[in-house]
């Protein structure tokens, strides 16, 4: 019987992409936007749109950047409160400028869709222990007494047996 196992390096690997979930959402941003320097304003009350049509009030941090003169607008997570006069890196599209993000921590991971890698970490982190066995081998000591009376760990495990149907 062939026994799988799944290495530390690729368990952190699938850890890391799952933890990048939530920056995912940005990437063509992140990729091809423009950098800029935005200062937050105020903390004020806005209307969020869940789903189309479906709409929920809560509190933002507003922060104001400029971009090719203009003065443009960018939310904050919701309920989460940055300090006013607080400078923060916004990415942009350059071609439309209200099409932005705030490139912070925060920003990215106090967010509603962070419950999914959440979820996706928990099953990810079950999967690996189901198929990662961490029982301790006792290894074969060589001429001197075996442990645990004259037992090895081999001679006391029971083999699956296939029963047939009748």
């Amino acid at each position: 019987m062939k026994v799988y196992r799944i290495s530390k390096w690729a368990f952190g690997g699938i850890c890391l992409l799952i933890l990048l979930l939530p920056v995912s959402r940005y990437w063509q941003l992140l990729a091809t936007g423009d950098r800029t320097t935005g200062t937050v304003t105020r903390y004020v009350m806005r209307m969020i749109d869940k789903l189309p049509g479906q709409s929920y009030p809560a509190e933002v941090s507003e922060i104001e950047f400029q971009a090719e003169g203009v003065v443009y607008r960018a939310y904050g997570p919701v309920n989460y409160e940055y300090q006013d006069g607080r400078r923060l890196t916004v990415i942009y599209r350059p071609n439309n400028p209200a099409e932005n993000c705030v490139f912070t921590f925060t920003a990215f991971y106090l967010d509603n869709y962070v419950v999914l890698p959440i979820i996706l970490l928990t099953l990810w982190y079950a999967f690996y222990l189901t198929f990662n066995n961490y029982s301790k081998r006792s290894k074969k000591s060589g001429g001197g007494a075996a442990p645990s009376g004259g037992r090895t760990a081999r001679s006391s495990a029971h083999p699956l047996r296939r029963i047939p149907f009748l």
